[in-house]
């Protein structure tokens, strides 16, 4: 953890706080991302249904990578999180299209061109996922991945020692409520439209993909009754495409 500490050393506190959890993991993310010359890094909590949201990242960009995968429903995180292991996709030109035909073309043209994302577990508690959103295609050197694995290790660290705090668990329950929300607006839409409840959460995913939105907020909008879904198709392309 020597190479850790020091790259740590050398990163700024602007807007975190170090003496909570979520603004260690921060200076974390934005240490590793310009150790390894990734465009983003980012900690997401992720549910048993599947539902993640982003804990902590290297700044706006990776906010809007490391969620967009949660819009779609599928992606590196959400891999690691089920397969408890990393996952490494270093070209998603040649392998991301049936991996994640959904996510790969819509983070493609964010610019990302690979992704590797890495459980941050204790035992069979899985706690989060790390992720790392490169621009250039190519596997990870082996330098960088031992700096990613041991980051992924500093986090849990942090975790753990966070929780007789009680900082991460109040951060970890206000994801947990925007989680509540999106369960509620998906059994809105259910009645709304007469479906199963499944199929009512693939057409919220297409809606927020299809207008840019995130889930959460389409899921807020919907509980609100500021936006019903049309029950007639599933809109699942980008207004600005």
């Amino acid at each position: 953890m020597g190479r850790i500490r020091h790259l740590l050393s050398h990163e700024g506190d602007a807007d975190t706080d170090p003496s909570t959890a979520v603004g260690q993991l921060t200076r974390q993310c934005r240490a590793l991302a310009r150790a390894v010359s990734a465009c983003g890094a980012g900690i997401s909590v992720i549910d048993a249904e599947r539902l993640g949201m982003s804990l902590a990242t290297s700044g706006p960009r990776a906010t809007e990578l490391d969620g967009l995968q949660f819009t779609v429903g599928e992606g590196p995180s959400l891999e690691a999180f089920d397969l408890r292991r990393p996952v490494l996709e270093p070209d998603l030109s040649i392998g991301g299209g049936t991996r994640w035909p959904g996510y790969t073309p819509a983070i493609s043209e964010l610019g990302v061109r690979s992704v590797f994302a890495f459980p941050m577990q204790v035992g069979a508690a899985r706690l989060a996922v790390l992720a790392l959103y490169r621009e250039e295609t190519g596997p990870l050197p082996s330098a960088s991945l031992n700096d990613a694995l041991d980051f992924a290790a500093l986090g849990v660290e942090t975790m753990l020692t966070s929780a007789p705090n009680g900082d991460l668990i109040q951060d970890a329950e206000g994801v947990l409520d925007h989680h509540a929300e999106v369960y509620q607006a998906q059994g809105m839409v259910m009645v709304q439209l007469g479906i199963p409840l499944d199929e009512a959460m693939v057409r919220m995913r297409a809606h927020a993909y299809g207008h840019n939105i995130p889930l959460s907020r389409l899921a807020t909008d919907i509980v609100a009754n500021r936006t019903t879904l049309d029950g007639d198709h599933v809109d699942g392309t980008r207004p600005d495409a």
